[in-house]
């Protein structure tokens, strides 16, 4: 047989071959193209994760707290009335919100919502502090690493609490760090009688994100 012959007789099983070769080194790229990108992918995880960590290390905590100005209770009871309209009763409470930056970069609080209401005794039956009605107040301004700003907060709420009631006020400071990273740090107060107690046993209301 000659060479003629023998690549027309197997002419066929050449490029069935040659097929078969294309298609395994087709797969081939495949299979390491993936593995290349999965590999790259975790690569791009560790280094987004590090970034993470630096920042959380280097980033700005604000963390508040509210006390009475200068030591005393300031709650204040109001009367009001319009016409021939019923009296309107409201109470005030006067609080200190300090703002304290525990981070390692500047804090620039962009705003500061409160609000204070009337609760019964029964703190479990407390409504959620998401949706409800808030008072803007201005913000304090840039905080340096372990520095500390504050703010006398006048917050008001229709009626006057009863014996078996209490007043609960809930503040919400939204900051940013020089990551530029929106950040957010609330706290929850029960005044009962002259003592003003942190809400340690809800947690969604002592919040630092």
């Amino acid at each position: 047989m000659n060479t003629l012959d023998w690549l027309t007789k197997y002419e066929a099983v050449a490029v069935w071959l040659e097929g078969i070769a294309l298609l395994a080194i087709f797969i081939w790229d495949r299979v390491d193209a993936t593995r290349d990108h999965k590999e790259t992918v975790a690569q791009l995880k560790l280094a987004q994760d590090q970034i993470k960590l630096s920042q959380n290390a280097e980033r700005a905590w604000v963390m508040t707290e509210l006390v009475w100005p200068q030591g005393e209770l300031k709650v204040v009871f109001g009367a009001s009335r319009q016409g021939d309209q019923p009296q309107l009763e409201t109470t005030t409470v006067m609080v200190k919100l300090v703002c304290k930056n525990q981070g390692r970069s500047p804090a620039w609080i962009d705003t500061i919502q409160a609000y204070v209401e009337i609760v019964e005794t029964r703190l479990k039956d407390l409504p959620p502090a998401v949706g409800h009605r808030t008072q803007h107040i201005p913000p304090v301004g840039p905080i340096a690493p372990g520095d500390e700003k504050w703010k006398i907060l006048h917050l008001q709420t229709p009626g006057q609490p009863k014996n078996n009631q209490l007043l609960s006020i809930f503040v919400l400071v939204e900051y940013r760090d020089i990551f530029e990273q929106k950040r957010i740090t609330t706290c929850g107060y029960t005044v009962s009688g002259s003592h003003l107690d942190r809400q340690d046993q809800f947690p969604d209301r002592n919040v630092n994100t």
